[in-house]
């Protein structure tokens, strides 16, 4: 099984988004604070699978809000 931490996430956040991972923390809230779209939202999710292996169910992106969202998300697909 994969080992990937919260750093390497957000990292990969901060940087597909072009910001300060520094300006990223779990409560950031993906379209108040990062002014994410679906189609943004949608482009992100796939760098993630990319960078970490991992597919998502369709059903778990419907109530993504937040960078824990996405850690999470990410985490529990690695399984």
């Amino acid at each position: 099984m994969n080992q990937i931490n919260e750093a390497e996430i957000i990292k990969t956040i901060a940087d597909h988004l072009g910001v300060s991972w520094e300006d990223i923390s779990r409560s950031t809230n993906l379209s108040d604070d990062l002014t994410l779209g679906q189609i943004e939202l949608n482009d992100l999710l796939l760098a993630l699978s990319q960078k970490f292996n991992v597919e998502f169910d369709p059903q778990d992106l419907e109530d993504l809000q937040t960078v824990d969202d996405l850690i999470v998300l990410v985490e529990d697909n690695l399984l």
